[in-house]
């Protein structure tokens, strides 16, 4: 069994951090874990290069997302104005060579199926609804399925650190039990 866990948090030691601390304390297999932050992974700049071979020009540390070598895929993520932070959708941006293979070359990959989840903080209401789409478009794009019924939400960061949060904690004991399951 292996994870792939994106994190989606500018913060070394924030609220999200401390959630995936707790899923990788549970998980079994091999964690590999990215961040959208401190992983070297540039941006699309639409060249279009994949609109041809399906594959994405540049080589940076997405060739771990693109080797889809990973059973599980759950993407930790604080919500900033609504949605994902910048370097996050900045990272699901580069998904393009998987939509072209389907929708311009006309060729689907043949992704091996997998696992999803997310894990989101929030101050404040919450409001994850935005970032609940763009998650859903990265899921489809990397062939996992489940999200929707495996996110968890500490959603009152403001005021209840997501260490303290007893909910979010117990549903990321969930979630990687869930995870483990073949």
């Amino acid at each position: 069994m292996k994870t792939l866990i994106i994190n989606g948090s500018p913060r070394l030691h924030g609220n999200t951090v401390a959630l995936i601390d707790e899923l990788k304390r549970h998980l079994e297999g091999e964690v590999i874990e990215l961040s959208a932050f401190r992983s070297n992974i540039a941006p699309c700049v639409d060249c279009r290069g994949c609109w041809e071979t399906a594959r994405c020009v540049v080589r940076d540390e997405m060739d771990v997302i693109y080797g889809d070598d990973f059973d599980n895929v759950v993407v930790a993520s604080p919500v900033y104005f609504c949605t994902l932070p910048g370097k996050m959708l900045s990272l699901i941006s580069r998904m393009q060579p998987w939509h072209a293979a389907t929708f311009f070359i006309k060729e689907p990959l043949n992704q091996r199926p997998k696992k999803s989840a997310a894990i989101l903080t929030a101050g404040g209401k919450g409001n994850e609804a935005n970032a609940q789409h763009h998650l859903s478009a990265f899921f489809k794009q990397v062939n996992a399925t489940g999200f929707r019924d495996h996110i968890v939400c500490s959603g009152k960061t403001d005021t209840i650190p997501s260490w303290e949060d007893p909910e979010a904690i117990a549903k990321v004991a969930e979630l990687a039990k869930w995870l483990n399951e073949d």
